[in-house]
């Protein structure tokens, strides 16, 4: 796939990423296209709806809005006000009418006394009898006194004297006739009950209740029958209602009952009418203020969406710029890039349709974390932080319709958080960090989405609110594990050194590896020794130990072309064929190894990454058992012309193998392969391609050089046991390497 991509990328050059981009974007434009068109209702009153319908956006009910405020306003209680000074001032009227009733009765007095006083004296002027003048002298009659009374009213105040005034005219003459001890019981008892009543709240339609019950408490005084009714009529024009209604008070309280009203909202995502109910007036209206009955739908959140996926397609182009990488590489990435987000996006939008479908909060089980992963693994940090900020500026379109803004608003910040989390692994295999990736993607979304609960003030401890955090958990978990499933997949489609690419090709099965056995047996062989090294060194400095394992398979493939040229494959007592040739004809054989090699491998059709190996396993080291060949018969030879054609190792995997291909070949031929002359060899071999500056154009250290050449030594060690060398042994070491 990724070499198919790379052909393509050829083919159309500098317009490739534009051409992705563009695809890229008008696909996700399609994805999300249903989540922000116009719909165009076919829907009529007192009809069953066809279809489930929700608000797209938030919009008041003015009249709705009018309707509650009046409500609330006509529910407020009215506002009375307790007068309590009006016990006094009722009471008080009582005490005046009968301090004016006894101010009479003593004038009255004073002026019969008066009248009796003068006529004593015009009797004793003509000498009569006091008995006979004293019956002639008559006392002030009731309405004589009810003038003298109504003369007191005067001075009076105007609210006493029409307390007085709304008294039958009989009962002042009655008081104004009853004796001193009656009027005392009537005012004792009137004051009482009076002031007994007026001490509590008084509403205006409690006022007839409340006489009469005081009107009945008379029956606990020693009144006769005519003197009850006098103090019923004192007693009933004397109470008053004195928890008055305060209108002013109670117009402020509706005033801010109407005011606390909270506008009559019609959420987003507020379902509208039910599939399958019928539509009422109610909704009716609804659908009008939201505008979902009008001719001319609103195309907003289409300009919107598209904003969105041009900015993103802008940051890609812009992304691969600034990096500045091959333009091969960045086709890669964007196409890496592209994959992966239709993917999310698509899962994204099966969650949606099941959400829609009244699963609640389903939402929270997707994988949000998946693209920041593999994006992070495969490419760059970098590009799983954009994945996972464009992936929840989607959602927000995605579930807008069917959570509404505030919970969409949400569930994207726990989306963005929980990706976030996506981009923390280091970029190795993702099966080999499991307890790394599984923190990251799963424990810290149980914390985001409590926070999360809590924020929207959901009780905790429910079922919904647990469902939503296992939900969450589980979203990580599916996270890490649809990563671990889909990367050698990935890995396939856009890695040369994909791990299943690799395990097919080191199958002894395949075509080149049987050919290899079948013709160059000795070869094949090496190629095994060497692999197992360059492996374990490989490993060893924390390199891709297989691709170095299965790299060594082939990089001697092409000596299948003159398989006999090479001493590894002759058998005992078979002449070397290098013995009837020249140096130099010996040397273009050799050569020949490396360049026929990279044709095989390219007509195979296998990765770069192998071909590169097969190429630089010798690097432009010197032939040297030719070159001296070659010198003997001619002085004037130039060591270039024995040298390799290169290029040196470029990677650490290449030049790993280049020292374990010579160690391998030049141990097997020491005729005494003792520990110590192992270990000279190896570390005089490294030395001296450092000193050949072979390793000048790859990254490896002089610490990993280190690690390497123990590494080897130890394998070679293990394969090439040496005999016991007994004291009469002449010891002898054949270091000759055989190119």
């Amino acid at each position: 796939m990724k070499g198919h991509l790379t052909n393509v990328q050829k083919r159309m050059g500098k317009t490739y990423i534009p051409f992705v981009l563009i695809l890229f974007s008008a696909f996700l434009f399609f994805i999300m296209f249903s989540n922000v068109k116009p719909k165009a209702l076919k829907i009529h009153l007192y009809q069953v709806a066809e279809e489930t319908i929700r608000a797209q956006t938030t919009v008041e009910d003015t009249e709705k809005t009018e309707e509650n405020r009046q409500i609330a306003a006509d529910n407020v209680t009215p506002v009375f006000s307790y007068n309590a000074d009006l016990n006094g001032i009722q009471t008080e009227k009582i005490q005046l009418l009968f301090a004016a009733i006894e101010d009479v009765n003593k004038l009255a007095d004073e002026q019969y006394q008066e009248k009796l006083s003068k006529e004593k004296a015009a009797l004793e002027a003509k000498k009569k009898e006091d008995k006979a003048s004293e019956a002639e002298v008559t006392r002030l009659t009731p309405q004589e006194k009810l003038s003298l009374f109504n003369e007191k009213l005067i001075a009076i105040d105007d609210a006493t004297k029409t307390f007085i005034q709304s008294l039958p005219e009989w009962v002042i003459l009655d008081l104004l006739d009853a004796s001193e001890t009656v009027r005392k019981q009537i005012e004792d008892a009137t004051t009482d009950i009076v002031s007994e009543s007026m001490s509590k709240p008084i509403k205006l339609d409690e006022l007839s209740k409340v006489k009469q019950e005081s009107s009945t408490r008379l029956d606990y005084w020693d009144l006769t029958t005519n003197d009850q009714r006098i103090a019923s009529l004192i007693i009933d024009n004397t109470i008053v209602e004195n928890n008055i209604y305060n209108e002013k008070a109670t117009q402020e309280q509706r005033k801010a009952a109407s005011a606390n009203v909270q506008p009559a909202l019609i959420l987003q995502g507020q379902v509208i009418v039910q599939e399958g109910h019928v539509v009422d007036s109610n909704a009716m209206h609804q659908m009008k203020l939201l505008g979902l009955l009008d001719a001319k739908p609103s195309y907003q959140m289409i300009y919107g969406l598209a904003l969105l996926i041009l900015a993103q397609a802008l940051v890609l182009f812009y992304l691969g710029k600034s990096k500045k990488d091959p333009s091969v590489k960045q086709g890669h990435e964007i196409t890496l890039y592209a994959f992966t987000m239709i993917g999310a996006l698509l899962i994204l939008k099966g969650l949606q349709l099941m959400q829609n479908a009244d699963i609640s909060n389903v939402s929270l089980l997707y994988p949000t974390a998946l693209a920041p992963v593999l994006l992070t693994a495969f490419i760059s940090r970098r590009y799983g932080i954009v994945s996972n900020g464009f992936l929840a500026a989607f959602s927000v379109f995605i579930f807008k319709a069917d959570t509404g803004t505030s919970f969409s608003i949400v569930l994207a910040l726990f989306y963005l958080l929980s990706g976030m989390m996506g981009t923390m692994i280091t970029r190795k295999r993702i099966a080999s960090q499991f307890w790394n990736t599984f923190i990251w993607t799963t424990l810290f979304n149980a914390l985001f989405i409590s926070s999360f609960i809590l924020y929207l003030n959901m009780p905790f401890f429910t079922k919904k609110s647990l469902l939503m955090v296992a939900f969450a958990l589980a979203g990580g978990l599916l996270s890490y594990f649809l990563a671990v499933i889909l990367s050698p997949y990935v890995e396939v489609l856009f890695e040369e050194n994909a791990v299943l690419t690799l395990t097919e090709l080191e199958n002894p099965n395949s075509p080149l590896l049987k050919e290899l056995v079948t013709k160059a047996p000795g070869t094949y062989h090496h190629s095994l020794m060497v692999a197992n090294l360059s492996a374990n060194a490989v490993g060893a400095i924390g390199g891709d130990s297989l691709f170095a394992r299965v790299a060594c398979y082939y990089h001697d493939v092409g000596k299948l072309r003159h398989s006999l040229f090479f001493v590894e494959n002759l058998s005992p007592g078979m002449e070397n064929p290098h013995d009837l040739l020249t140096p130099f004809e010996s040397k273009e054989i050799i050569f020949g190894h490396v360049s026929e090699g990279i044709k095989m491998l390219e007509e195979a059709k296998m990765p770069q990454t192998i071909i590169d190996i097969c190429a630089q396993h010798h690097g432009t080291t010197l032939m040297k058992f030719f070159y001296i060949k070659a010198k003997e018969l001619d002085p004037e030879v130039k060591e270039s012309d024995f040298r390799y054609p290169g290029p040196k190792p470029q990677t650490k995997e290449a030049a790993v193998i280049t020292i374990a291909d010579s160690a391998e070949a030049a141990v097997r031929s020491m005729s005494n392969p003792s520990k110590k002359a192992i270990e000279e060899f190896i570390h005089q071999l490294i030395n001296g391609r450092i000193a050949d500056g072979q390793f000048d154009e790859c990254d490896i250290s002089m610490k990993e050089l280190k690690i390497v050449e123990h590494s080897i030594c130890e394998g070679l060690n293990g394969t090439f046991h040496s005999r016991i060398e007994y004291p009469n042994f002449k010891k002898t070491t054949d270091l000759k390497v055989t190119e």
